[in-house]
């Protein structure tokens, strides 16, 4: 039986089905990491209040979207590396390394948006000076260059 053929990609490709799924886990994980994105501009200057303590549970819970995409980019990846016999290119290994880059860079940046949650959680006093220290810009500063230049890497693959 031959493979269904659909805008010159036959359908029953391995590699095709891994590129599907590889771009729907960037799209969840986008969509989940967008919610955080904007609760932290969203907060920034609102007093420590049971709002904003709404606001940033929605941020931490938009995780249970975010992450679930996040690992099944990491898995596709993984698999296309070696469905395509990619591994011995530089291009996917410098995308490892900006992703990687980036989960720990925008980790220890966002850490003020977790202490302040925690704080309000517990009724502690310096939830506010938390979101005082909270910088969105940097951190939509960082992911964004960390997107363009995975984007960059995965169309044009320039090594």
């Amino acid at each position: 039986m031959a493979a269904v053929k659909f805008g010159g990609a036959r359908l029953g490709n391995l590699y095709v089905w891994l590129k599907f799924f590889h771009v729907l886990g960037v799209g969840l994980f986008l969509f989940g990491h967008g919610i955080s994105a904007v609760t932290s501009f969203a907060v920034r200057g609102r007093p420590a209040d049971a709002a904003t303590g709404a606001l940033l549970r929605a941020s931490i819970r938009s995780g249970a979207i975010s992450y679930p995409g996040l690992l099944l980019l990491i898995v596709t990846g993984v698999w296309m590396g070696f469905a395509g016999s990619l591994w011995h290119t530089g291009w996917i290994w410098a995308a490892i390394v900006v992703l990687v880059l980036t989960l720990v860079v925008m980790g220890a940046l966002s850490r003020h948006y977790h202490m302040a949650r925690d704080a309000l959680a517990k009724n502690e006093a310096g939830a506010d000076a938390e979101l005082e220290r909270a910088r969105p810009v940097p951190i939509a500063v960082v992911g964004t260059v960390a997107i363009v230049l995975l984007i960059f890497l995965m169309v044009v693959k320039p090594f």
